[in-house]
């Protein structure tokens, strides 16, 4: 077999072991960066006995800040509030937050802020945004779009941590030409990402199911059995 021939074995062959092996781990905050498999996707989420004993009817959406990227904030506002609907009784959404608390003169970002708001509005939990990496890469013949985010579920009242989970998400797409005839292949497959601009939309989406994932669904609880 000639040297080319073989090397294009190796790669298809570790492309098609990636591809199809890849899964989905779920781990502690206390395991720390551990070592994990090339193919994994790992969620650290953390989950609070309270959240069993008494868990929220009500949930306000925030982000921790406002990211340089608005598109990309209002995104993942966007895809939180899809899932905590299919979560919980009742929540606010992000914009009508941000609305209700700059006519009430209130900084989310601020606790005490955040259990006058809840007090106000009758909403007993916050779901607090926070995109800590947003990663846009592009060389010619390889793309790369990833986010790293938390989100985190915590108590109006005293700020109590509820629910926790973390995720890094991306998708990638090119490759390393072996010929003069895959090279263009590659170019156009990284350039296809490169050019969706609905990706990080779709990569949010991703990440947060997966986090979700790790939340039990409380709709259809009611107040009575919460006390």
């Amino acid at each position: 077999m000639r040297a080319g021939s073989f090397l294009f074995f190796i790669v298809t062959a570790l492309c098609w072991i990636a591809g199809g092996c890849v899964q989905t781990t779920y781990s502690g905050f206390e395991e720390g960066e551990r070592a994990r498999k090339l193919t994994d996707r790992r969620v650290q989420f953390v989950i609070d006995r309270e959240f069993y004993v008494s868990p929220p009817d009500c949930v306000t959406i925030f982000s921790s800040s406002d990211h340089d990227n608005a598109d990309i904030r209002g995104a993942a506002e966007d895809a939180v509030e899809r899932h905590l609907a299919t979560k919980f009784n009742r929540f606010i959404s992000a914009r009508s937050a941000r609305s209700l608390a700059a006519r009430l003169g209130l900084n989310l970002g601020a606790r005490d802020d955040r259990r006058l708001f809840g007090r106000m509005k009758g909403c007993d939990a916050f779901a607090k945004i926070d995109l800590e990496k947003i990663n846009d890469s592009f060389a010619i013949i390889w793309a790369e779009r990833s986010v790293r985010m938390s989100l985190e579920l915590t108590r109006s009242e005293n700020g109590k941590l509820l629910w926790k989970a973390h995720h890094d998400a991306s998708r990638s797409d090119g490759g390393l030409p072996l010929s003069f005839l895959s090279l263009p292949i590659s170019v156009i497959r990284a350039a296809r990402l490169n050019g969706d601009e609905e990706i990080f939309h779709s990569i949010l989406d991703d990440a947060l199911r997966r986090m979700m994932a790790t939340l039990p669904n409380t709709r259809g609880v009611t107040i009575n059995a919460r006390r």
